[in-house]
């Protein structure tokens, strides 16, 4: 008998690289551990803008601060998987395996585009919770790229310290630092165009305007650049020439992001933001008697503002026609003007339409609101102004006055409480009611609860008979004794609204 000796074939150096990106990629997306910190990505997502309806720039703000949660998880795995060559007294079995040390590197790496996967699904799932409803506003792709690519750095960051610094407890620790030093970013900076802010891999301030240009491709770019500097930093422990060089060039990149988005970036104020929320910046449908505006992007609100303003409208005499616009961001003072918030669920969908009802309330009975010809912030006379993600550009309301006594005021409160399925609830709170500068006493209240309790066609008639009155600071005198409310107190002149 005789023995052939024959060379072991050998697998070619790309596949044994692919085999191992394979198999590092699988390990990961079957770890308990990855989804489980996707669960709680989702579930933080989702409970952050559970109380208002979706916008884009919120939801991916929302979305971002979960994928940094998201990438925490990422870079305890990725330091583990890197450092188990370290592991149990395995350094010496490592060395025996044939396949190399920066080959072991490279399918390590794998892990980061699998991080990007994992972390798209923890995207596409945050929107899939959000039905049926749907975000509005300016859709800005970059910024979803944002919550995708954190988690990618994250993964690439324990990758990276795992093979520089394979200690067991060098991930805690790094994972404690890089959330110390997030937390302080945005201590450091005084506003959102401040460096430490841009520096902050999460854009965080709401967008003023929905086509106000924002050098959020630059952010992207800038976070782009972290990860390739992160990830050569993983491989300069093997091929330092090469590498340095490419760490080099993107952290040039990064720099160069950041300056440009200090460039870029728009003077938030109200000179800045009426090109875009002004009339011109407005799309306008008309639904029933009623026309709205909305900015770019939303459009579906109109739906939710009609379903406030309608009820008031229909207990509104025949032959009304001189109804007020509900314009959003800014417009004439006979306007009324919807802000960028509404409520999603419960009494916070309530309380947006009793403002709103308000608000339109007060314009169609006029009410005084701001005091004629004084400007606002941005310079405009008897303009009125949304109340702005980043502060009110209201104009100044002035001191208030005194609705007593005016048959205007009791009626303006019955119409927002026959609105509602129980007005007598919304009439028993009445500090959630505003119109403008008008102060509401105790007496106008009462008498309008029991216009809410008679038949809603006896106080239709008595609407339709005063409408003129209803209009004007008139008092209401001996109008509603048939309801059993009579000699209400009326304010002396000079505190009396106009």
């Amino acid at each position: 008998m005789t023995a052939t000796l024959v060379e072991p074939v050998r697998a070619p150096a790309r596949v044994a690289t692919a085999s191992l990106v394979l198999k590092e990629a699988r390990l990961l997306l079957g770890m308990s551990t990855v989804w489980i910190g996707v669960v709680l990505a989702v579930a933080l997502c989702t409970a952050w803008g559970w109380t208002t309806e979706p916008r884009w720039d919120v939801f991916t703000a929302n979305s971002g601060m979960a994928s940094l949660v998201l990438a925490g998880f990422l870079v305890l795995i990725g330091h583990l998987a890197a450092s188990r060559d370290h592991r149990h007294g395995s350094t010496e079995f490592a060395r025996t395996l044939p396949s190399p040390a920066r080959r072991r590197t490279v399918g390590l790496l794998a892990l980061v585009p699998a991080a990007g996967l994992v972390a798209a699904s923890a995207v596409l799932a945050e929107l899939i919770l959000l039905l049926p409803s749907w975000p509005v506003g300016a859709f800005d792709p970059w910024l979803i790229g944002v919550a995708v690519v954190i988690p990618m750095v994250g993964a690439a960051v324990g990758v990276a310290v795992g093979r520089w610094l394979p200690s067991t407890a060098t991930g805690p620790l790094t994972l404690f630092g890089l959330a110390a030093v997030l937390a302080i970013l945005p201590v450091l900076g005084s506003s959102a165009d401040a460096l430490p802010w841009l520096l902050f891999p999460v854009v965080l301030d709401e967008n003023v305007a929905p086509t106000m240009p924002r050098p959020t491709g630059a952010h992207l770019l800038y976070l782009v650049a972290l990860l390739v500097a992160v990830v050569a930093g993983a491989l300069l422990r093997h091929r330092r020439l090469l590498t340095s060089i490419v760490m080099a060039v993107a952290l040039v990149l990064a720099v160069a992001a950041v300056q440009r988005q200090r460039d870029e970036r728009v003077p938030t104020g109200p000179e800045t933001a009426l090109p875009y929320l002004d009339e011109s910046a407005q799309h306008c449908e008309r639904r029933g008697l009623v026309t709205y505006c909305a900015l770019h992007g939303y459009g579906p609100w109109i739906s939710l503002w009609r379903d406030a303003i309608d009820p008031v409208v229909r207990a509104l005499p025949p032959g009304v026609t001189d109804l007020p616009l509900v314009r959003q961001g800014t417009g004439p003072a006979t306007s009324v003007i919807a802000d960028q918030h509404w409520g999603r669920h419960g009494s916070w969908a309530r309380d947006s339409r009793t403002d709103l009802r308000s608000q339109y309330i007060r314009v169609l009975l006029r009410m005084p609101d701001q005091l004629a010809g004084h400007p606002g912030p941005g310079g405009l006379a008897e303009r009125n102004r949304a109340v702005l993600p980043q502060g009110s550009l209201e104009l100044s309301t002035g001191p208030g006055c005194s609705g007593s006594g005016q048959l205007r005021t009791v009626m303006a409160l019955w119409l927002v409480a026959q609105a509602d399925r129980d007005g007598r609830a919304v009439l028993s709170h009445p500090e959630n009611l505003r119109f403008g500068r008008v102060d509401i006493g105790r007496a106008e209240i009462e008498a309008a609860k029991r216009l809410v309790e008679a038949p809603r066609d006896r106080v239709g008639a008595l609407l339709a008979d005063n409408w003129a009155s209803v209009r004007s600071a008139a008092p209401a005198g001996d109008v509603l004794a048939p309801f059993g409310v009579a000699n209400l107190p009326v304010a002396d002149e000079e505190s009396a609204c106009p």
